[in-house]
């Protein structure tokens, strides 16, 4: 589906629908929907970048693998490209400095939105902003994940959705 708002188009593919769905019959709705609206502050974030560096913003995608964000200008110059990867991990740490006081549980989601998105994976924003300064070879998201791996194994977390976060990432570095 397509929704056009003048120059700029929201574009909601079949997957966002399908996982939201999923999503909401597996767990708490108040919690789910504070993360949603954690990773709508993290996108806003690019968004201004997006404009204030001059990039402007030509499309919103939502889909299942989550939400991404397009600008209007073809080819970004490297500070631009740094300046948007690290507003939506820097406006998730600003925000869990602020929550931390009266709303703690907000505080923590923002805190790990914007560590994951920092992590050095290139379809994240901390390997984007990595890429601008080096071109670091792909053994170094292997490790990393078998370090991460081992880490949480470690200490007995057992939650099977970052294991699998862990390897979609992985997975996806090898494809790039």
């Amino acid at each position: 589906m397509e929704i056009r708002f003048g120059r700029r188009k929201l574009c909601i593919d079949f997957g966002f629908p399908a996982m939201l769905s999923l999503i909401l019959l597996s767990g708490e709705r108040a919690f789910l929907l504070q993360t949603f609206l954690v990773c709508i502050l993290h996108e806003c974030g690019h968004g201004i970048a997006m404009c204030l560096t001059g990039a402007g913003l030509r499309e919103i995608r939502l889909g299942g693998a989550g939400m991404q964000l397009f600008a209007e200008t073809a080819v970004l110059t490297e500070l631009q490209q740094l300046l948007i990867s690290l507003a939506g991990p820097a406006v998730n740490l600003i925000c869990a400095l602020l929550f931390q006081r009266f709303h703690a549980e907000s505080a923590v989601l923002h805190l790990y939105m914007g560590i994951f998105n920092l992590l050095p994976y290139r379809s994240l924003d901390g390997g984007t902003a990595l890429r601008i300064f080096c071109t670091p070879p792909i053994f170094v998201s292997y490790v990393f994940s078998a370090v991460l791996c081992g880490l949480l194994i470690y200490f007995r977390l057992r939650n099977p959705l970052l294991y699998l976060m862990l390897l979609y990432l992985t997975v996806n570095e090898s494809l790039r």
